[in-house]
């Protein structure tokens, strides 16, 4: 049986935090959130505690680390993949503090995204892991669907999961929508002074769905389950036309699996957190899992 690395490290790596990134009240509150949402469905994701085998997990877009230290107790190795140095730098901090070692939990700044890739992107350190995970980031990628394909790719053939966390869109989930220019732009502001830059992930231009699912669990056959919500806003330009929430902050269930197939991953389903998680400047934000794996 491996060791967890939870057995190694405990919540330091999270007291440790001294960025703006979790400085705010309703910073810590989503960031608690978050937290618990994962490890309330690590058995759903098909984690075990301790881990029965060798478990890589490759955290991209880690920011500080919510998603590694949520998923230590079921990983024996984890690779954080920031596009911001600082994020990278603070992630880096707070895994030392924890006393993780570099070659069990690391993060380096750079971008599997935008050609062309980093070479050392290519090496087995990087490349087929147990575990893919992409929290809250995905909705600033022009290209999602691409995205998701990159991602899978980092995944293990013959058994490797890609797992996202994002915000689910409906017609009264899309942020910001009835507020006007002034309020909405100031609101804004606020909340990117106090949030990760993903300085290579920009708005998604597409035109958006908006689709209703009052869902738990959902796969691409047939849904079931309740609506959730919790998220991570980010102001980005849109296209001309697409102001006030047009263009979605997030996916709807359809959309999301829609990628997952295109992807060529199989066993496709989501999860809807059933609370709520308040943003500054976005209000109430409800998020989603989807996972699907690598044939």
């Amino acid at each position: 049986m491996a060791t967890a690395l939870s057995a190694q490290a405990d919540e330091n790596f999270w007291r440790t935090a001294t960025s703006s990134y979790d400085s705010l009240d309703w910073q810590k509150k989503f960031t608690n959130g978050t937290l618990t949402f994962l490890r309330q469905q690590a058995t759903w994701l098909g984690f075990t505690a301790p881990p029965s085998a060798a478990t890589r997990i490759l955290d991209y877009a880690c920011g500080p680390g919510v998603v590694s230290l949520a998923f230590l107790p079921y990983a024996t190795s984890i690779r954080g993949i920031d596009a911001n140095p600082q994020q990278v730098i603070e992630y880096n901090r707070r895994a030392t503090g924890a006393n993780l070692p570099a070659h069990l939990v690391h993060a380096v700044t750079g971008d599997l995204l935008t050609a062309p890739v980093d070479p050392i992107f290519a090496t087995p350190e990087f490349t087929d892991f147990d575990y893919t995970i992409c929290s809250a980031a995905l909705h600033h990628v022009d290209n999602p669907g691409e995205a998701i394909k990159q991602l899978a790719a980092r995944a293990r053939p013959a058994g490797g999961k890609l797992v996202i966390l994002d915000f689910l869109v409906t017609d009264t989930t899309r942020p910001l929508a009835n507020k006007p220019d002034e309020e909405r732009l100031q609101l804004n502001a606020e909340y990117r002074q106090h949030s990760h830059d993903n300085t290579h992930m920009k708005a998604d231009n597409s035109p958006g769905h908006s689709h209703d699912h009052s869902h738990g669990h959902h796969s691409h056959e047939h849904g079931h389950g309740h609506s959730h919500a919790h998220g991570h806003g980010h102001e980005h330009g849109h296209g001309e036309g697409n102001r006030h929430g047009a263009t979605p902050h997030g996916f709807t269930l359809q959309e999301m699996e829609g990628h997952f197939q295109a992807a060529g991953l199989t066993d496709i389903q989501s999860f809807v957190h059933p609370g709520k998680l308040e943003v500054t400047g976005f209000g109430d934000i409800v998020i989603f899992l989807t996972q699907g794996t690598r044939k």
